[in-house]
């Protein structure tokens, strides 16, 4: 027997000898694998003498038939009751659910539905990159002794290919990879089959070689992660299909083996055999989402640029071919190759670290991680710690279900509107946490709702629609969460603590926001009809607690003589008119010896100028608000919410334009500024000097193109690209620009790689004035005034 410590890095299972044989992805000084017994088995809520009845199920499978190897009783809380059930164990995991499907025909089970490799990783108490103190014999695992968080150090490629594309888009049956980038340790270089005055180019002697040399070194630089940028759709399979032109296998694998592409949830993901294959692309999409990160569109150069503050190299994507044509330019194409090698690894570096800690925090290998959903997530974490409780694992919906919880939408949070207008002096208090603080402070859980009759009002939380939640015990959903809500206090001041740029502060950094991304993810499983431990009646309970105690500190604040000007969801904007600072700190500090619970208002900031725009809808009744304001920070800096530079449609010139006049209006007080910078735009349109890529506008193709039944103009422009030889599927993000040529703006709308001029009307009516209207009408501006029309008239009242 042997002891040693290693960093567990990922699970999985094979079948040996009849035997169901967990296998552990460990590093230490390298990657190894090792191997655990254990059975496979799920749970049965059948009567006490069921036993001889459950043996009995013999069930044919594909190559056999199944029946249960053993059962035994357990004592579990079955959905919030406790009762002794069945635990049933089969020979292998892929029994599991033939044998609970013959069963579930009399008796109802759970569990059942569960990967074999999280079940190991839930039973055994463990999670990835935690370090193992184990005992082993040979190459199976004996005794796990101990574990604890680690510093792991994973050896991380990333990878970026260039294709010939003389149709545009690239045909992986026809068209060669002509560069093949990397970079791992420092090292950064150039695969290609052309020999270029670069130092860090490898030349090889065609398209083979090339291949051959990225998949050698792939093996012997002993590739953990690999990390690509829409890898899993683009540069593995293309990379796959040339090498099968060209009768090469593409043993990319630890074994040697090639990848597999499997369904995960919503999207695809590629699965690489002894090495982790982390694709960026639907993590930058997720972060960007959820407001992790704030990314426009997800390119791999605005994602650099947005992420790093740094600009990335380009070239023009149509132009590929023809520099690599090009002996005077193929040299400045291998920059542009290596410099994505270079982007890939500089966005890796930055979410790798918060994919660790959220793989700690919800017991999921990297792999996993790095293309869950925030309901996924979540959903890992409440398994684990329903394990802990002894608690009955909920079952996932089937379609049906899922579809009849969809129909009816909960209400949502009250808003209070303002008057569009510009304010001066101005404080905003938000909720901290407003709905975990929620679910936390009621005790809000599926397991805890609408107890007997015969419970009392006075041992029950009781919501603004009537929904009753018991004081005691508490529910497991608010503990977990109370747990990571500590968990987040505790980091933080961790982090404050922490010196800048070391490990140490990496790592309170990455912990704190996963912590935040987990915290607030709970409202919304809650109400997601697809989750395990899905409630309607929570999920309103929430939002009607929401909506109470936003209406009741907005009552409080009219009381202590503050006037309120916004109210949305979480969130207050007081005027302060003659009050000070120190009133407004007071009023907080009231309402906080008032609240519940782990519900606190904070400041959020001091403002002295803001500007504010609703949506009117339905004539002119004023219902529901999109949050459409702009204020200045005491520091200079302007927050905005809800206007079009922060939305992937509009173009670059509409997003700057109103920038510019947002900051004149609220850095400058310059109406006149204002009202400058919108005219000089519009001359600038006039006179054609505006550049294409400043009017491109981007948009994701949500279905396959084909399958429209409406034009558009992003449709228009993506049909007659796809008649021009270029790929465009669903998921697709493509970049337009309407042109002079047409007499309809879809007619007119062009692939931006394609466009040669752009209609000037259309981006002044279309894009520049409606992004920057609604706030000037506020100073008395109207169209016609933009355009050299009308007076000026209403002005001195503001400033």
């Amino acid at each position: 027997m042997v002891r040693k410590k290693a960093t567990l890095i990922d699970v999985d299972y094979r079948i040996k000898g009849g035997k169901t044989l967990v296998r552990l992805l460990l590093k230490g000084r390298h990657l190894v694998r090792l191997y655990d017994e254990y059975e496979p088995y799920f749970y049965l809520d059948a009567p006490k003498g069921a036993e001889k009845e459950i043996m009995g199920a013999k069930v044919p499978s594909r190559d056999r038939q199944v029946s249960p190897t053993r059962c035994e009783r357990a004592a579990m809380s079955v959905l919030g009751k406790e009762k002794e059930i069945w635990k049933v164990y089969c020979e292998r995991p892929y029994d599991i659910p033939h044998v609970s499907g013959e069963l579930a025909k009399k008796y109802p089970v759970y569990e059942n539905g569960i990967p074999f490799g999280r079940r190991y990783l839930i039973d055994k108490g463990l999670a990835p990159f935690t370090e193992l103190t184990y005992e082993r014999e040979g190459r199976f695992i004996k005794k796990i002794i101990s574990k604890r968080d680690s510093k792991v150090s994973l050896r991380t490629m990333s990878f970026d290919i260039e294709t010939y594309n003389p149709k545009g888009s690239p045909r992986p049956d026809k068209d060669e990879v002509i560069m093949i980038s990397y970079e791992i340790d420092g090292e950064r270089k150039v695969i290609t089959s052309k020999k270029i005055d670069r130092d860090f180019v490898i030349v090889c002697k065609d398209e083979r070689e090339m291949i051959k040399k990225f998949l050698e070194t792939v093996k012997e630089k002993d590739t953990e992660v690999l990390l690509g940028y829409n890898s899993t759709v683009f540069d593995l399979p293309y990379l796959k299909a040339r090498a099968d032109a060209n009768g090469l296998d593409f043993s990319i694998g630890r074994d040697g083996s090639s990848f597999r592409v499997r369904r995960q949830g919503i999207r695809d993901v590629a699965e690489i055999t002894g090495r982790i294959h982390v694709d960026l692309y639907p993590l930058v999409r997720f972060m960007g989402f959820i407001g992790a990160f704030k990314v426009s569109k997800y390119t791999l150069e605005n994602a650099y640029e947005e992420l790093t503050g740094k600009k990335k190299l380009m070239v023009g994507k149509l132009d590929i071919w023809k520099m690599w044509d090009d002996e005077n330019l193929s040299a400045a194409l291998a920059d542009y190759s290596r410099f994505d090698a270079l982007a890939t690894m500089e966005i890796g570096k930055i979410l790798l670290p918060l994919m660790v800690e959220m793989g700690r925090l919800t017991r999921l290998p990297l792999f996993d991680v790095s293309s869950a959903t925030a309901g996924q997530l979540v959903e890992s974490l409440l398994m684990h710690k329903s394990f802990e409780h002894r608690a009955v694992i909920p079952s996932k919906p089937n379609d049906a279900l899922a579809h009849e919880r969809e129909l009816g939408p909960i209400k949502g949070a009250f808003v209070k509107l303002p008057q569009p207008g510009i304010y001066e002096n101005m404080v905003v208090f938000d909720f901290r946490g407003l709905y975990p603080s929620i679910i936390t402070s009621h005790n809000i859980d599926p397991f805890t709702l609408n107890p007997p009759k015969s419970v009392p009002d006075s041992d029950c939380f009781i919501s603004p629609n009537g929904h009753r939640f018991l004081k005691k015990p508490r529910g497991l959903i608010p503990t977990v969460l109370e747990e990571l809500i500590k968990m987040r206090g505790e980091m933080k001041k961790r982090l404050k603590k922490a010196d800048k740029d070391t490990p140490e502060h990496e790592q309170a950094f990455a912990r704190v926001q996963s912590l935040k991304i987990l915290a607030n993810s709970y409202y919304g499983y809650l109400a997601y009809p697809r989750s395990r431990w899905y409630s309607r009646d929570c999920g309103e309970s929430v939002t009607a607690w929401g909506r109470h105690f936003i209406q009741e500190t907005i009552e409080k604040a009219t009381q202590s003589g503050f006037e309120v000007l916004y109210g949305d969801t979480d969130s207050i904007f007081l005027l302060l008119g003659s009050k000070t600072k120190e009133d407004a700190l007071s009023f907080m500090k009231k309402v906080n010896s008032e609240l519940p619970g782990d519900m606190e208002l904070e400041l959020e900031g001091f403002y002295p100028r803001g500007v504010f725009v609703t949506k009117k809808v339905s004539g002119d009744k004023e219902t529901g608000a999109k949050k459409k304001y702009a204020l200045l920070g005491e520091d200079g800096r302007i927050k905005i919410r809800g206007f079009e530079l922060v939305r992937r449609d509009w173009s670059a010139i509409a997003k700057t334009t109103q920038r510019r006049v947002l900051e004149a209006i609220l850095k400058h007080g310059s109406k006149e500024m204002a009202v400058k910078v919108v005219k000089d735009v519009i001359e600038r349109l006039k006179q054609g000097k505006v550049p294409l890529e400043d009017l491109t506008i981007y948009t994701q193709m949500r279905k396959d193109p084909r399958k429209y039944d409406i034009k558009s103009p992003e449709l228009s422009a993506a049909e007659k690209a796809i008649k021009m030889g270029v790929q465009i599927e669903r998921g697709t993000v493509i970049g337009y620009v309407i042109t002079k040529k047409g007499s309809t703006i879809s007619e007119k709308a062009c692939l931006a790689e394609y466009a040669q001029d752009y209609d000037p009307n259309y981006y002044i009516d279309n894009q520049v004035l409606p992004s920057v209207l609604k706030i000037l009408k506020e100073l008395g501006y109207s169209e016609d005034d933009l355009k050299f029309k009308g007076e000026q008239k209403g002005l001195s009242s503001f400033f």
